[in-house]
């Protein structure tokens, strides 16, 4: 059941990043990819500001605010919705989905991927439908461990950025991160990290790594 005063996806914040990312130091190029929500195949979580303020008090930002900061030690947790954002009617509950800079994890999700990226975060339990699950607050951010390339970014009509590059290999200890150069809008992940989404089978994000092949 869909909450009022919930969050709408606007054509602007809905738009992919569709470009390849790379990582490169004189060592062979490394894709990063990008998470995005498969808005046609499954619901998207809508958090209520109604419900977020009466849970973590009223001049709370974390409903909108994507600003890397942490909420664990003062979190209560509260109820989110799910609802159908894309043009197809015939939409799935995820095992997985990103938002706004964060992460709807099903315990299913949580269970494969918190060795993975724990470090990279905090898991903020929230209950759905009767169920129990996590959102997870990505707190790794890309210029407090590497610099990122200092040529001009590309941009769409929108301002959002459509192609990034690193330099430095600490990558490879990233398995997932986010940015400043977008506004922290987007997260990225490592190979490793893609790899283990999939073979957990966990449905309802996809990955960009090649700007002419997201949306096919």
């Amino acid at each position: 059941m869909a909450h009022p005063h919930t969050e709408k996806v606007t054509s602007a914040s809905a738009s992919a990043i569709r470009s390849s990312l790379l990582i490169t130091d004189g060592e062979p190029s490394q894709t990063v990819y990008a998470i995005h929500a498969d808005y046609q195949r499954y619901k998207s979580f809508v958090i209520s500001r109604q419900i977020v303020r009466k849970a973590l008090g009223q001049e709370t930002q974390f409903h909108f605010s994507r600003t890397p900061k942490r909420y664990l030690n003062d979190w209560q947790p509260f109820a989110i919705s799910f609802e159908n954002l894309g043009s197809s009617l015939r939409t799935a509950m995820p095992d997985i989905m990103v938002r706004n800079g964060r992460l709807f994890l099903s315990i299913a999700a949580y269970d494969a991927l918190s060795p993975i990226i724990a470090e990279h975060g905090e898991f903020l339990p929230i209950t759905y439908e009767g169920n129990n699950g996590f959102i997870f607050n990505v707190l790794s951010v890309a210029e407090d461990v590497f610099e990122t390339d200092k040529r001009p970014c590309n941009q769409n009509d929108f301002g959002e950025v459509q192609s990034l590059s690193f330099h430095n290999n600490k990558i490879e200890k990233m398995a997932l991160f986010r940015t400043a150069t977008d506004g922290y809008l987007e997260i990225y992940c490592s190979e490793a990290l893609r790899e283990a989404i999939e073979k957990s089978q966990l449905k309802g994000i996809k990955f960009s790594g090649d700007t002419e092949k997201i949306y096919q």
